[in-house]
């Protein structure tokens, strides 16, 4: 359980733990609620991820977790993108109802992402918290997700030598890795690289290095 607050309220927001399950998959790229904050719906910026609302009331305030975490795309409910949905038609028939209601649909809801996927609208009232992680937060971690994992691999090298003992084989080949590693003009060696399912590749380093490769 998390207790996060707000700069501006004495309110006690609680966040429990994310629920598991098929309704609620796990946060992206890795991502968890060590970086999450709590902030209001009109404070909410563009890619923050959305991942719960607080309940309404004073005092201690419990979340309602977002099923399937958003990426926020915050504005006006008038400026709603969308060609109709069902958040938006009954947010109109109460405001057709009534048509004072219209001003204050306006200053008092927004909306933080546009209706997508047969999803509608998230419209919210514009002071009411949210559990975020911000923007610059998610792009770390999605820029992170999309590296190639780092797994062990196993390097072989191999060459013969004329030696009178083993000690001398083993430091003539010390020797020739060694002037590798010393001139700018020899010439690599091939190696063996066994990835952890044993897939295994030779890479050539004059190769590689002649053509800027680096796999």
């Amino acid at each position: 359980m998390r207790t996060l607050t707000l700069a501006d309220s004495s309110d006690t927001l609680t966040l429990s733990e994310r629920p598991s399950g098929a309704d609620f998959p796990p946060l992206p790229y890795g991502l968890t609620f060590d970086d999450v904050l709590a902030v209001r719906a009109h404070e909410v910026k563009a890619g923050d991820l959305v991942v719960a609302q607080f309940s309404d009331g004073t005092g201690v305030r419990p979340a309602e977790h977002v099923p399937t975490p958003y990426p926020a795309d915050p504005h006006t409910f008038g400026g709603c993108p969308c060609d109709g949905c069902e958040e938006c038609d009954d947010m109109d028939v109460w405001t057709l109802a009534e048509h004072s209601r219209v001003t204050d649909v306006g200053w008092r809801f927004l909306c933080l992402a546009p209706a997508e996927d047969d999803e509608p609208c998230v419209i919210v009232l514009r002071n009411r918290p949210v559990a975020v992680i911000p923007a610059d937060v998610v792009a770390r971690a999605e820029e992170a997700a999309a590296e190639p994992p780092v797994q062990a691999y196993g390097v072989m090298w191999s060459a013969d030598f004329e030696a009178s003992s083993p000690q001398e084989a083993a430091r003539l080949a010390y020797e020739q890795l060694k002037s590798h590693a010393d001139a700018a003009d020899s010439w690599p060696p091939q190696f063996e690289v066994t990835d952890e399912e044993g897939q295994m590749t030779v890479v050539d380093l004059n190769r590689t290095e002649k053509n800027g490769e680096d796999r």
